[in-house]
């Protein structure tokens, strides 16, 4: 542990079109808006983590030419939501499927749990994991 880091304040991500990644952070992944301004919004994750949701200057044409993701879920960039069992992540698939969202890779199990991936309005990649770091799906 670094004498300097203490963990993750919060990660941002520049959006296309600010109403429509709420609505899908919001309404689609279940997580909570603890707050939006006219440029921004932020969503609790867990207990001490933060998303904030910025709308690029130019809005979604301007995004689509400087800054969507060139790959579509084809690049390792991404981050991860933690999930609290296999079953969920399995679950969470049917959820995502239900709602129209793109998966880049279906739900698996693998050594240390098991995990899916799917985008985001953006481009962004995003995985659903549960990770047993003792190793060994449940």
């Amino acid at each position: 542990m670094s004498d300097f880091i203490q963990g993750i304040c919060h990660f941002g991500l520049s959006v296309s079109d600010l109403d429509e990644s709420i609505r899908f952070y919001g309404e689609v992944l279940g997580l909570e808006m603890s707050d939006r301004r006219e440029k921004d919004a932020f969503f609790q994750i867990g207990a001490d983590d933060v998303l904030a949701l910025i709308q690029y200057p130019g809005g979604a044409a301007r995004f689509a030419a400087e800054m969507r993701p060139k790959h579509w879920g084809k690049a390792f960039t991404h981050f991860g939501l933690a999930a609290g069992s296999v079953q969920e992540v399995f679950a969470f698939q049917e959820h995502l499927k239900a709602q129209g969202v793109k998966i880049v890779k279906e739900a698996y199990e693998r050594w240390d749990g098991a995990s899916l991936y799917f985008l985001d309005p953006n481009g962004y990649t995003l995985e659903y994991i549960y990770f047993d770091p003792k190793g060994g799906a449940q």
